[in-house]
């Protein structure tokens, strides 16, 4: 299957949607490899690093914008 741009754009913007915004962490594990590395020194390695970080944040701290509907 080709990918184009917009089906690329398309799935970020889901992902984060997913995760940030949602905050459905089973099913963000769609979008975020178990082998995801975190680059950030000040959030915990992998993905379970990153999914750590939004819990702890406040609902309204993160939101991603998604007209994924």
């Amino acid at each position: 299957m080709k990918t184009t741009t917009e089906q690329n754009k398309r799935l970020v913007l889901e992902g984060f949607d997913t995760l940030f915004n949602k905050r459905e962490y089973e099913a963000a594990k769609r979008y975020w490899s178990p082998s995801y590395i975190q680059h950030s020194a000040h959030i915990e390695p992998g993905r379970d690093g990153l999914f750590n970080l939004v819990r702890s944040a406040p609902p309204t701290l993160i939101r991603a914008g998604c007209d994924c509907g």
